[in-house]
Protein backbone atom coordinates (compact mmCIF):
# COMPACT_ATOMS: atom_id res chain seq x y z
CA UNK A 1 0.00 0.00 0.00
CA UNK A 2 2.75 2.53 1.05
CA UNK A 3 4.31 2.24 -2.45
CA UNK A 4 0.96 2.56 -4.17
CA UNK A 5 -0.26 5.17 -2.80
CA UNK A 6 0.96 9.11 -1.73
CA UNK A 7 -1.51 9.38 0.72
CA UNK A 8 -1.09 6.51 2.80
CA UNK A 9 0.95 6.09 5.71
CA UNK A 10 2.78 3.79 8.28
CA UNK A 11 0.69 5.21 11.03
CA UNK A 12 -2.84 4.15 9.70
CA UNK A 13 -1.23 0.64 9.91
CA UNK A 14 -1.95 1.26 14.11
CA UNK A 15 -5.75 0.16 13.68
CA UNK A 16 -6.73 -2.29 10.75
CA UNK A 17 -10.23 -2.97 10.06
CA UNK A 18 -11.51 -5.80 8.46
CA UNK A 19 -14.53 -5.14 6.81
CA UNK A 20 -17.34 -7.60 6.70
CA UNK A 21 -14.73 -10.38 6.71
CA UNK A 22 -16.00 -13.71 6.56
CA UNK A 23 -14.62 -16.16 8.95
CA UNK A 24 -12.40 -14.76 11.00
CA UNK A 25 -10.82 -16.53 13.50
CA UNK A 26 -12.12 -15.13 16.87
CA UNK A 27 -8.71 -14.83 18.13
CA UNK A 28 -7.41 -12.51 15.75
CA UNK A 29 -10.96 -10.28 16.05
CA UNK A 30 -9.89 -7.27 18.39
CA UNK A 31 -6.09 -8.73 18.75
CA UNK A 32 -2.79 -6.78 18.92
CA UNK A 33 -0.12 -7.70 16.04
CA UNK A 34 3.55 -6.75 16.64
CA UNK A 35 4.70 -5.30 13.23
CA UNK A 36 8.43 -5.35 11.80
CA UNK A 37 9.11 -1.96 12.58
CA UNK A 38 8.68 -2.76 16.33
CA UNK A 39 5.13 -0.76 16.17
CA UNK A 40 1.99 -2.65 16.83
CA UNK A 41 -1.73 -2.86 14.89
CA UNK A 42 -4.82 -3.61 16.79
CA UNK A 43 -7.12 -5.71 14.06
CA UNK A 44 -10.73 -5.16 14.32
CA UNK A 45 -13.69 -7.40 12.34
CA UNK A 46 -16.86 -5.85 11.31
CA UNK A 47 -19.31 -5.48 8.74
CA UNK A 48 -20.60 -1.93 6.85
CA UNK A 49 -23.62 -0.56 5.37
CA UNK A 50 -21.88 -0.13 2.41
CA UNK A 51 -18.85 -1.55 0.89
CA UNK A 52 -14.91 -0.23 1.63
CA UNK A 53 -12.34 0.08 -0.48
CA UNK A 54 -8.93 -0.91 0.71
CA UNK A 55 -7.28 2.40 1.86
CA UNK A 56 -6.90 4.71 5.05
CA UNK A 57 -9.81 5.98 6.76
CA UNK A 58 -10.81 8.52 9.42
CA UNK A 59 -12.90 7.30 12.32
CA UNK A 60 -15.00 9.51 13.91
CA UNK A 61 -17.73 7.31 16.49
CA UNK A 62 -19.14 5.01 14.21
CA UNK A 63 -18.81 7.16 10.73
CA UNK A 64 -15.70 6.55 8.42
CA UNK A 65 -14.51 9.36 6.21
CA UNK A 66 -11.83 9.02 3.21
CA UNK A 67 -8.51 10.36 4.10
CA UNK A 68 -7.22 13.36 1.86
CA UNK A 69 -3.78 14.12 1.68
CA UNK A 70 -2.76 18.22 0.99
CA UNK A 71 -0.74 19.26 -1.47
CA UNK A 72 0.59 23.10 -2.13
CA UNK A 73 0.45 24.81 -4.79
CA UNK A 74 3.47 26.82 -5.04
CA UNK A 75 2.74 27.76 -8.97
CA UNK A 76 -0.63 29.33 -8.07
CA UNK A 77 -1.89 26.87 -10.93
CA UNK A 78 -5.13 26.44 -9.21
CA UNK A 79 -8.38 28.70 -8.43
CA UNK A 80 -9.31 25.82 -5.63
CA UNK A 81 -9.55 22.35 -4.80
CA UNK A 82 -12.96 20.40 -4.57
CA UNK A 83 -13.59 17.09 -3.24
CA UNK A 84 -16.71 14.56 -3.52
CA UNK A 85 -20.21 15.77 -1.49
CA UNK A 86 -20.64 12.83 0.00
CA UNK A 87 -24.57 14.14 0.34
CA UNK A 88 -25.42 15.44 -2.97
CA UNK A 89 -24.56 12.70 -5.37
CA UNK A 90 -22.06 13.91 -8.38
CA UNK A 91 -21.79 17.05 -6.18
CA UNK A 92 -18.66 18.94 -5.18
CA UNK A 93 -17.59 21.01 -1.97
CA UNK A 94 -15.18 23.29 -2.70
CA UNK A 95 -11.68 23.23 -0.54
CA UNK A 96 -10.71 26.78 1.24
CA UNK A 97 -7.34 28.00 0.98
CA UNK A 98 -4.66 27.35 -0.84
CA UNK A 99 -4.00 23.34 -0.61
CA UNK A 100 -5.44 20.74 -3.25
CA UNK A 101 -6.66 17.82 -1.68
CA UNK A 102 -6.05 14.61 -3.26
CA UNK A 103 -8.10 11.07 -1.99
CA UNK A 104 -5.67 8.22 -2.03
CA UNK A 105 -5.39 6.27 -4.70
CA UNK A 106 -6.63 2.73 -2.86
CA UNK A 107 -10.20 4.34 -3.29
CA UNK A 108 -10.39 3.32 -6.74
CA UNK A 109 -10.54 0.39 -8.84
CA UNK A 110 -7.39 -1.30 -10.93
CA UNK A 111 -8.25 0.52 -14.86
CA UNK A 112 -10.09 -1.88 -17.07
CA UNK A 113 -12.16 -1.24 -19.89
CA UNK A 114 -15.01 -0.06 -18.41
CA UNK A 115 -12.98 2.43 -16.50
CA UNK A 116 -9.46 3.37 -18.54
CA UNK A 117 -8.87 6.48 -16.23
CA UNK A 118 -9.57 5.14 -13.30
CA UNK A 119 -7.57 6.67 -10.09
CA UNK A 120 -6.09 9.03 -12.51
CA UNK A 121 -6.57 12.61 -10.89
CA UNK A 122 -7.51 15.88 -12.94
CA UNK A 123 -7.41 19.55 -12.52
CA UNK A 124 -10.43 21.24 -14.85
CA UNK A 125 -10.15 24.60 -16.29
CA UNK A 126 -12.21 27.05 -14.22
CA UNK A 127 -14.38 27.74 -17.32
CA UNK A 128 -15.94 24.37 -17.27
CA UNK A 129 -19.31 24.06 -14.68
CA UNK A 130 -18.42 21.43 -11.33
CA UNK A 131 -22.08 20.80 -9.58
CA UNK A 132 -22.11 22.67 -6.12
CA UNK A 133 -19.11 25.02 -6.68
CA UNK A 134 -18.63 28.23 -9.00
CA UNK A 135 -17.26 28.79 -11.77
CA UNK A 136 -15.30 31.91 -12.50
CA UNK A 137 -13.51 32.21 -15.75
CA UNK A 138 -10.96 34.19 -13.59
CA UNK A 139 -13.50 36.86 -13.19
CA UNK A 140 -14.25 37.65 -9.49
CA UNK A 141 -17.68 39.46 -10.46
CA UNK A 142 -18.56 36.28 -13.02
CA UNK A 143 -17.70 34.07 -10.09
CA UNK A 144 -20.29 36.13 -7.29
CA UNK A 145 -22.62 36.80 -9.65
CA UNK A 146 -22.92 33.75 -11.33
CA UNK A 147 -23.03 31.30 -7.85
CA UNK A 148 -22.55 28.02 -8.07
CA UNK A 149 -23.24 25.45 -11.03
CA UNK A 150 -26.23 23.10 -10.82
CA UNK A 151 -24.82 20.26 -13.36
CA UNK A 152 -21.54 18.94 -13.94
CA UNK A 153 -20.08 19.82 -17.97
CA UNK A 154 -20.39 16.72 -19.91
CA UNK A 155 -16.79 16.46 -20.79
CA UNK A 156 -16.08 16.46 -16.98
CA UNK A 157 -18.65 14.13 -16.80
CA UNK A 158 -17.19 11.44 -19.11
CA UNK A 159 -13.83 11.72 -16.68
CA UNK A 160 -15.87 10.95 -14.20
CA UNK A 161 -17.77 8.11 -16.07
CA UNK A 162 -14.55 6.62 -16.98
CA UNK A 163 -12.78 6.50 -13.48
CA UNK A 164 -10.80 9.81 -13.55
CA UNK A 165 -10.99 11.80 -10.09
CA UNK A 166 -11.50 15.63 -9.93
CA UNK A 167 -9.13 17.42 -7.54
CA UNK A 168 -9.66 20.85 -8.53
CA UNK A 169 -10.33 24.14 -10.83
CA UNK A 170 -7.10 25.08 -12.33
CA UNK A 171 -6.75 29.12 -13.25
CA UNK A 172 -7.44 29.93 -16.65
CA UNK A 173 -6.99 33.72 -19.15
CA UNK A 174 -9.87 35.86 -18.33
CA UNK A 175 -12.93 34.20 -20.14
CA UNK A 176 -10.98 31.67 -21.85
CA UNK A 177 -9.65 35.04 -23.88
CA UNK A 178 -5.99 35.62 -24.81
CA UNK A 179 -3.91 37.69 -22.12
CA UNK A 180 -0.07 37.99 -20.86
CA UNK A 181 0.65 37.52 -17.42
CA UNK A 182 0.77 41.14 -17.40
CA UNK A 183 -2.48 41.49 -18.24
CA UNK A 184 -3.75 39.62 -15.10
CA UNK A 185 -5.71 41.90 -12.32
CA UNK A 186 -8.69 39.82 -10.61
CA UNK A 187 -6.13 36.95 -10.20
CA UNK A 188 -2.61 36.20 -10.24
CA UNK A 189 -1.47 34.49 -13.56
CA UNK A 190 -0.25 30.98 -13.03
CA UNK A 191 3.82 30.02 -12.82
CA UNK A 192 5.37 27.89 -15.68
CA UNK A 193 7.32 25.77 -13.62
CA UNK A 194 9.88 25.40 -16.73
CA UNK A 195 13.46 27.06 -16.71
CA UNK A 196 13.90 29.70 -13.95
CA UNK A 197 10.47 30.05 -13.35
CA UNK A 198 9.69 33.22 -14.94
CA UNK A 199 8.60 31.99 -18.48
CA UNK A 200 5.19 33.50 -19.72
CA UNK A 201 2.68 30.14 -19.42
CA UNK A 202 0.62 31.40 -21.97
CA UNK A 203 -3.13 30.75 -22.64
CA UNK A 204 -5.77 30.78 -21.59
CA UNK A 205 -5.32 26.75 -20.44
CA UNK A 206 -2.68 28.12 -18.44
CA UNK A 207 -3.44 26.60 -15.19
CA UNK A 208 -3.91 23.20 -16.62
CA UNK A 209 -0.46 23.23 -18.50
CA UNK A 210 1.71 24.93 -15.89
CA UNK A 211 -0.20 22.86 -12.66
CA UNK A 212 0.34 19.23 -14.51
CA UNK A 213 4.43 20.00 -16.08
CA UNK A 214 5.16 21.01 -12.21
CA UNK A 215 2.92 18.06 -9.90
CA UNK A 216 3.69 14.62 -10.27
CA UNK A 217 0.59 14.34 -7.87
CA UNK A 218 -1.61 15.28 -10.77
CA UNK A 219 -2.03 13.25 -13.66
CA UNK A 220 -3.54 15.24 -16.02
CA UNK A 221 -5.34 18.28 -17.24
CA UNK A 222 -8.26 19.59 -18.88
CA UNK A 223 -8.65 22.85 -20.68
CA UNK A 224 -10.55 24.85 -23.63
CA UNK A 225 -9.22 26.39 -27.30
CA UNK A 226 -10.67 28.25 -29.61
CA UNK A 227 -7.66 30.21 -30.96
CA UNK A 228 -4.70 28.58 -29.15
CA UNK A 229 -5.76 28.41 -25.55
CA UNK A 230 -4.29 24.56 -25.59
CA UNK A 231 -1.76 24.68 -27.85
CA UNK A 232 0.17 27.62 -26.74
CA UNK A 233 0.42 26.41 -23.34
CA UNK A 234 1.34 23.38 -23.92
CA UNK A 235 4.14 24.74 -25.78
CA UNK A 236 5.31 26.68 -23.40
CA UNK A 237 4.88 24.38 -20.39
CA UNK A 238 6.66 21.58 -22.48
CA UNK A 239 3.94 19.08 -22.15
CA UNK A 240 1.66 16.66 -24.11
CA UNK A 241 -1.82 17.87 -25.53
CA UNK A 242 -4.24 17.54 -27.61
CA UNK A 243 -6.72 19.90 -29.52
CA UNK A 244 -9.24 18.29 -31.05
CA UNK A 245 -11.49 18.20 -34.45
CA UNK A 246 -14.06 20.68 -33.86
CA UNK A 247 -17.89 19.48 -33.23
CA UNK A 248 -16.48 15.97 -31.18
CA UNK A 249 -16.65 18.32 -27.61
CA UNK A 250 -19.86 18.37 -25.75
CA UNK A 251 -19.00 22.15 -24.76
CA UNK A 252 -23.10 22.28 -22.50
CA UNK A 253 -21.71 23.35 -19.34
CA UNK A 254 -18.85 25.22 -20.24
CA UNK A 255 -17.93 29.04 -20.65
CA UNK A 256 -18.37 29.88 -24.59
CA UNK A 257 -15.93 32.05 -26.73
CA UNK A 258 -17.42 31.00 -30.17
CA UNK A 259 -19.21 28.12 -30.79
CA UNK A 260 -17.53 27.86 -34.33
CA UNK A 261 -13.79 27.69 -32.70
CA UNK A 262 -14.19 26.06 -29.18
CA UNK A 263 -12.97 22.41 -28.25
CA UNK A 264 -12.60 20.85 -25.38
CA UNK A 265 -9.07 19.79 -24.97
CA UNK A 266 -7.04 17.84 -22.93
CA UNK A 267 -2.84 17.65 -21.38
CA UNK A 268 -0.53 14.23 -20.32
CA UNK A 269 2.77 14.07 -19.74
CA UNK A 270 3.49 10.99 -21.05
CA UNK A 271 2.23 10.28 -24.86
CA UNK A 272 0.63 6.99 -23.56
CA UNK A 273 -1.51 8.45 -21.15
CA UNK A 274 -2.96 11.10 -23.70
CA UNK A 275 -3.48 7.72 -26.09
CA UNK A 276 -5.54 6.50 -23.25
CA UNK A 277 -7.12 9.76 -22.59
CA UNK A 278 -7.95 11.01 -26.11
CA UNK A 279 -9.62 7.56 -26.94
CA UNK A 280 -11.33 7.54 -24.31
CA UNK A 281 -12.85 10.82 -23.56
CA UNK A 282 -13.36 11.37 -27.93
CA UNK A 283 -14.98 8.39 -28.26
CA UNK A 284 -18.57 9.53 -28.69
CA UNK A 285 -17.56 9.96 -32.56
CA UNK A 286 -16.07 6.61 -33.25
CA UNK A 287 -13.89 7.86 -36.43
CA UNK A 288 -11.60 9.98 -34.45
CA UNK A 289 -10.04 6.20 -33.64
CA UNK A 290 -10.50 4.57 -37.34
CA UNK A 291 -9.25 7.25 -39.00
CA UNK A 292 -6.68 5.29 -41.52
CA UNK A 293 -2.85 5.60 -40.96
CA UNK A 294 -1.05 8.84 -42.16
CA UNK A 295 0.84 8.13 -45.77
CA UNK A 296 1.54 12.05 -46.56
CA UNK A 297 3.61 14.18 -44.26
CA UNK A 298 4.22 17.68 -45.37
CA UNK A 299 6.32 20.32 -43.34
CA UNK A 300 6.55 23.91 -43.59
CA UNK A 301 10.13 25.22 -43.74
CA UNK A 302 8.55 28.90 -43.94
CA UNK A 303 7.47 28.44 -40.38
CA UNK A 304 10.37 26.59 -38.96
CA UNK A 305 12.82 29.61 -40.18
CA UNK A 306 10.92 32.01 -37.95
CA UNK A 307 12.48 30.45 -35.40
CA UNK A 308 16.19 30.47 -34.00
CA UNK A 309 19.55 28.95 -35.25
CA UNK A 310 18.97 27.01 -31.71
CA UNK A 311 15.77 25.51 -32.00
CA UNK A 312 15.28 24.58 -35.66
CA UNK A 313 18.00 21.76 -35.48
CA UNK A 314 15.94 20.28 -32.38
CA UNK A 315 12.63 20.27 -34.44
CA UNK A 316 14.03 19.17 -37.72
CA UNK A 317 15.35 16.38 -35.57
CA UNK A 318 11.81 14.77 -35.38
CA UNK A 319 10.87 14.69 -38.31
CA UNK A 320 14.09 13.17 -39.42
CA UNK A 321 12.91 10.39 -36.64
CA UNK A 322 9.41 10.69 -38.06
CA UNK A 323 10.92 9.71 -41.68
CA UNK A 324 12.85 6.41 -40.69
CA UNK A 325 10.04 5.29 -38.38
CA UNK A 326 7.46 5.39 -40.59
CA UNK A 327 9.97 4.88 -43.92
CA UNK A 328 8.50 7.39 -45.91
CA UNK A 329 9.41 10.93 -47.17
CA UNK A 330 8.42 13.91 -45.84
CA UNK A 331 7.91 17.10 -48.37
CA UNK A 332 8.38 20.89 -47.81
CA UNK A 333 4.84 22.76 -48.31
CA UNK A 334 3.53 26.21 -48.22
CA UNK A 335 0.12 26.81 -47.59
CA UNK A 336 0.28 30.45 -49.59
CA UNK A 337 1.51 28.33 -52.77
CA UNK A 338 -1.40 26.14 -52.42
CA UNK A 339 -3.73 29.18 -52.50
CA UNK A 340 -2.31 30.69 -54.98
CA UNK A 341 -2.46 27.30 -57.25
CA UNK A 342 -5.82 25.96 -56.18
CA UNK A 343 -7.71 28.90 -54.75
CA UNK A 344 -11.53 28.75 -55.35
CA UNK A 345 -13.00 30.26 -57.95
CA UNK A 346 -13.81 33.35 -58.49
CA UNK A 347 -11.19 34.32 -55.45
CA UNK A 348 -7.94 36.07 -56.92
CA UNK A 349 -7.15 37.88 -53.89
CA UNK A 350 -4.17 36.06 -51.45
CA UNK A 351 -4.51 34.12 -48.97
CA UNK A 352 -2.64 36.70 -46.44
CA UNK A 353 -5.19 39.33 -47.60
CA UNK A 354 -8.81 36.91 -47.85
CA UNK A 355 -7.79 35.73 -44.26
CA UNK A 356 -6.76 39.03 -42.66
CA UNK A 357 -9.73 39.48 -40.52
CA UNK A 358 -11.31 36.36 -40.59
CA UNK A 359 -10.60 33.93 -36.95
CA UNK A 360 -10.84 37.67 -35.02
CA UNK A 361 -14.25 39.00 -36.51
CA UNK A 362 -16.07 35.37 -35.65
CA UNK A 363 -14.60 35.23 -31.77
CA UNK A 364 -14.69 39.20 -31.47
CA UNK A 365 -18.27 39.25 -32.36
CA UNK A 366 -19.45 35.91 -30.28
CA UNK A 367 -17.26 36.87 -27.46
CA UNK A 368 -18.86 40.03 -27.09
CA UNK A 369 -22.36 38.92 -27.15
CA UNK A 370 -21.75 35.49 -24.99
CA UNK A 371 -20.58 37.64 -22.41
CA UNK A 372 -23.61 40.38 -22.89
CA UNK A 373 -26.80 38.93 -20.98
CA UNK A 374 -24.93 38.40 -17.82
CA UNK A 375 -23.24 41.64 -17.98
CA UNK A 376 -26.69 43.37 -18.38
CA UNK A 377 -28.20 41.77 -15.65
CA UNK A 378 -25.22 42.51 -13.01
CA UNK A 379 -25.54 46.15 -14.10
CA UNK A 380 -29.81 46.34 -13.40
CA UNK A 381 -28.89 44.46 -9.92
CA UNK A 382 -25.61 45.95 -8.84
CA UNK A 383 -25.38 49.35 -10.44
CA UNK A 384 -22.29 49.10 -12.02
CA UNK A 385 -20.56 47.59 -14.82
CA UNK A 386 -19.04 43.96 -13.89
CA UNK A 387 -15.33 44.49 -13.56
CA UNK A 388 -12.79 42.82 -16.61
CA UNK A 389 -9.51 43.05 -16.84
CA UNK A 390 -8.23 45.86 -19.29
CA UNK A 391 -7.40 43.36 -21.94
CA UNK A 392 -11.15 41.83 -21.78
CA UNK A 393 -12.51 45.35 -21.71
CA UNK A 394 -10.36 46.30 -24.82
CA UNK A 395 -11.39 42.78 -26.54
CA UNK A 396 -15.29 43.48 -26.23
CA UNK A 397 -15.03 47.12 -27.54
CA UNK A 398 -13.53 45.63 -30.43
CA UNK A 399 -16.54 42.84 -30.45
CA UNK A 400 -18.48 45.65 -30.05
CA UNK A 401 -18.55 47.56 -33.23
CA UNK A 402 -18.55 44.27 -35.70
CA UNK A 403 -22.00 44.14 -37.43
CA UNK A 404 -23.83 41.33 -38.31
CA UNK A 405 -22.52 42.02 -41.61
CA UNK A 406 -18.92 41.53 -40.62
CA UNK A 407 -19.53 38.51 -38.60
CA UNK A 408 -21.40 36.84 -41.43
CA UNK A 409 -18.71 37.68 -44.13
CA UNK A 410 -16.33 36.21 -42.02
CA UNK A 411 -18.09 33.27 -41.28
CA UNK A 412 -18.64 32.50 -45.47
CA UNK A 413 -14.43 32.90 -45.08
CA UNK A 414 -13.84 30.32 -43.03
CA UNK A 415 -16.68 27.78 -44.95
CA UNK A 416 -14.55 28.80 -47.99
CA UNK A 417 -11.07 27.89 -46.17
CA UNK A 418 -12.53 25.47 -44.46
CA UNK A 419 -13.30 23.64 -47.15
CA UNK A 420 -10.11 24.75 -49.32
CA UNK A 421 -8.07 22.62 -46.78
CA UNK A 422 -9.89 20.20 -46.29
CA UNK A 423 -10.54 19.40 -50.19
CA UNK A 424 -7.04 20.39 -51.39
CA UNK A 425 -4.41 19.86 -48.33
CA UNK A 426 -5.78 17.82 -46.04
CA UNK A 427 -6.51 14.46 -48.74
CA UNK A 428 -4.63 11.39 -49.12
CA UNK A 429 -4.23 10.62 -44.99
CA UNK A 430 -2.35 13.67 -44.80
CA UNK A 431 -0.36 15.02 -41.97
CA UNK A 432 1.33 18.98 -41.63
CA UNK A 433 4.24 19.54 -38.92
CA UNK A 434 4.89 22.49 -37.67
CA UNK A 435 6.82 24.63 -35.05
CA UNK A 436 4.61 25.01 -31.93
CA UNK A 437 4.89 27.89 -29.24
CA UNK A 438 6.55 31.54 -30.08
CA UNK A 439 9.96 31.84 -31.32
CA UNK A 440 11.11 33.39 -28.79
CA UNK A 441 10.30 32.77 -25.27
CA UNK A 442 8.57 35.96 -23.28
CA UNK A 443 9.05 35.98 -19.47
CA UNK A 444 5.96 37.26 -17.10
CA UNK A 445 7.97 40.39 -16.37
CA UNK A 446 7.35 42.06 -19.83
CA UNK A 447 5.05 44.76 -19.03
CA UNK A 448 3.40 46.01 -22.52
CA UNK A 449 1.60 48.78 -23.62
CA UNK A 450 -1.87 49.32 -22.80
CA UNK A 451 -4.50 47.08 -24.76
CA UNK A 452 -5.71 49.67 -26.67
CA UNK A 453 -1.97 50.73 -27.99
CA UNK A 454 -1.40 47.04 -28.69
CA UNK A 455 -3.91 47.14 -31.48
CA UNK A 456 -4.70 43.76 -32.95
CA UNK A 457 -2.44 41.83 -30.58
CA UNK A 458 -4.08 38.31 -29.47
CA UNK A 459 -7.34 39.07 -31.13
CA UNK A 460 -6.94 36.63 -34.13
CA UNK A 461 -5.83 39.27 -36.73
CA UNK A 462 -3.75 38.21 -39.60
CA UNK A 463 -2.86 34.83 -41.36
CA UNK A 464 -1.59 33.02 -38.25
CA UNK A 465 0.53 29.67 -38.69
CA UNK A 466 -2.42 27.82 -36.45
CA UNK A 467 -5.20 28.96 -38.40
CA UNK A 468 -5.25 26.01 -40.29
CA UNK A 469 -6.42 24.31 -37.37
CA UNK A 470 -8.33 26.97 -35.91
CA UNK A 471 -10.59 27.57 -39.00
CA UNK A 472 -10.74 24.34 -40.47
CA UNK A 473 -11.68 22.84 -37.24
CA UNK A 474 -8.47 20.19 -38.03
CA UNK A 475 -6.93 18.20 -35.06
CA UNK A 476 -4.31 19.37 -33.65
CA UNK A 477 -1.46 17.61 -31.41
CA UNK A 478 1.56 19.23 -29.17
CA UNK A 479 4.96 17.12 -29.23
CA UNK A 480 7.29 18.21 -26.55
CA UNK A 481 10.54 17.17 -29.01
CA UNK A 482 13.33 18.64 -26.63
CA UNK A 483 14.68 21.54 -25.05
CA UNK A 484 17.99 24.21 -25.49
CA UNK A 485 19.91 25.95 -23.10
CA UNK A 486 19.18 29.99 -23.07
CA UNK A 487 20.30 32.56 -21.28
CA UNK A 488 17.23 33.74 -18.74
CA UNK A 489 16.29 37.59 -19.12
CA UNK A 490 15.23 37.56 -15.21
CA UNK A 491 17.97 35.69 -13.47
CA UNK A 492 20.84 36.13 -16.20
CA UNK A 493 20.94 32.07 -15.87
CA UNK A 494 20.84 29.21 -18.41
CA UNK A 495 18.23 27.48 -17.88
CA UNK A 496 16.09 24.81 -20.48
CA UNK A 497 13.61 26.11 -22.51
CA UNK A 498 11.19 23.64 -24.33
CA UNK A 499 10.58 22.93 -27.76
CA UNK A 500 7.90 21.31 -29.20
CA UNK A 501 5.97 20.73 -32.64
CA UNK A 502 2.38 20.24 -33.66
CA UNK A 503 0.91 17.69 -36.14
CA UNK A 504 -2.42 18.10 -38.10
CA UNK A 505 -4.49 16.38 -39.77
CA UNK A 506 -7.63 15.70 -41.43
CA UNK A 507 -10.89 15.78 -38.94
CA UNK A 508 -11.19 12.41 -37.70
CA UNK A 509 -7.36 11.90 -37.53
CA UNK A 510 -7.38 12.62 -33.19
CA UNK A 511 -6.31 9.44 -32.09
CA UNK A 512 -4.42 8.63 -35.16
CA UNK A 513 -1.92 11.75 -34.50
CA UNK A 514 -1.11 10.72 -30.99
CA UNK A 515 -0.79 7.16 -31.95
CA UNK A 516 1.74 8.77 -34.54
CA UNK A 517 3.63 10.68 -32.63
CA UNK A 518 3.64 7.36 -29.83
CA UNK A 519 5.23 5.54 -32.82
CA UNK A 520 8.03 7.74 -34.00
CA UNK A 521 9.12 8.69 -30.06
CA UNK A 522 9.40 4.70 -29.18
CA UNK A 523 10.86 3.75 -32.27
CA UNK A 524 13.39 6.82 -32.23
CA UNK A 525 14.22 5.69 -28.80
CA UNK A 526 12.80 9.23 -27.52
CA UNK A 527 11.42 9.57 -23.67
CA UNK A 528 7.76 8.56 -23.57
CA UNK A 529 7.09 11.63 -21.01
CA UNK A 530 8.33 14.39 -19.56
CA UNK A 531 9.05 15.57 -16.28
CA UNK A 532 8.17 17.85 -13.94
CA UNK A 533 9.73 21.50 -12.89
CA UNK A 534 12.32 23.03 -14.30
CA UNK A 535 13.79 20.58 -17.07
CA UNK A 536 11.56 18.12 -19.18
CA UNK A 537 14.11 15.26 -18.63
CA UNK A 538 16.74 14.44 -16.94
CA UNK A 539 19.80 16.12 -16.78
CA UNK A 540 23.19 16.12 -14.65
CA UNK A 541 23.34 19.33 -13.67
Amino acid sequence: MLAEDDVFTAEFFSCVLLSNAVHLPAAVAGSEVLLGDGSSSSIYAGSTRVPLRDGPYFAIGSALYKVYGLYADPQDAFVFGVRDDEDEPGGFIQSHGSAIPVPSRLYSESPCDAIPLSGKRFGVEDVYDLKGTPTSASCRDYQSFSGKASATAEMVQRLIRAGGVVVGKTKTSQFASGEYACDWVDYLCPFNPRGDGYLDPDGSSNGSAAGLAAYEWLDNTIGTDTLGSIVGPAACNGVFAIRPTHGISDMEGVVPVSKLLDTAGCFSRSIVDLQTLSSMWYSSVKQTCQAPTPTRVLYASEEFDKFPDIKRPVMYAFIVDLERALNISTSNFSITEAWDDEAPAPITRPIQDFMQTTLAHIQLYDCYRNNAKWRTSFKEQMGREPYANPMIRFKWGLGSKLSLDDYETACEEKIVYRAFLREKVFKENTVLILPCGPPTARYRDVYDLPPEKRKNNLQGFGFLRDLNAFLGGLPMVIVPVGQVLVRSSVTGNMVYEPVSISLIGAPGMDCKLIDLAATVMSASGRPMEVKVEKSLYETLD
